[in-house]
């Protein structure tokens, strides 16, 4: 069974339930709304009802995101960020040897000593900025070349440290698809299906 048939079906039996109408009416609406997110919603016209009144409720003090009891289906999360490649640290753009300091992790890390991806450099690091120790390189990964800084390690003030370790540090990369539901599917499998909510 698909999880279209399977929110269909258990859409159809909420909708036909003669106790509790409005709880019953709400949760019809949860089931529309995790139907219509799992697939390509803009492109369905059926789906733009239910997602457009859940946006113009989003901005509504109060707001509890709709859910679909049928398939035990969570509240939408947020995660601006995509993961960090394979053997990065994600962390914040100001932190230097220091991380998890609190900040928004915008910044993928790797010490210099464990990047085993070809590297070619853009400016010596001879030529770089010997008061801050940055530097830059280009870096394919995952088959698209990206710019890297290379940075040492700095103390307190900002200053290099001769001796300290070096990182190369790119943007985070950001989600096309930020936000995400978790869902148990026809086999009582957990699921997570992202999404936006961009307008067609």
């Amino acid at each position: 069974m698909t999880i279209l048939k399977f929110l269909l079906g258990g859409a159809v039996a909420i909708a036909g339930a003669a106790a509790l109408p409005s709880q019953s009416k709400a949760s019809e609406w949860g089931c529309q709304v995790l139907l219509c997110l799992s697939g390509d919603w803009q492109g369905t016209p059926s789906c733009h009802p239910p997602i457009y009144k859940l946006i113009a409720a989003m901005e509504a003090p109060g707001f509890n995101w709709p859910t679909c009891p049928q398939a035990n289906s969570s509240a939408a999360r947020f995660e601006k960020y995509d993961d960090c490649p394979s053997g990065w640290q994600a962390v914040g753009s100001s932190e230097s040897d220091r991380p998890g300091l609190g900040q928004e992790r915008n910044i993928c890390r790797i010490a210099a000593d464990r990047l085993t991806l070809p590297v070619t450099f853009t400016n010596s690091r001879l030529g770089q900025n010997q008061d801050n120790g940055s530097g830059q390189a280009q870096i394919e990964i995952n088959g698209k070349v990206v710019t890297a800084k290379i940075q040492t390690a700095g103390n307190d003030r900002g200053h290099a440290l001769g001796n300290g370790p070096t990182y190369y540090t790119i943007s985070r990369p950001m989600r096309g698809k930020p936000w995400f539901i978790e869902y148990d599917d026809a086999n009582g499998m957990r699921q997570k299906s992202w999404f936006d909510l961009n307008m067609p």
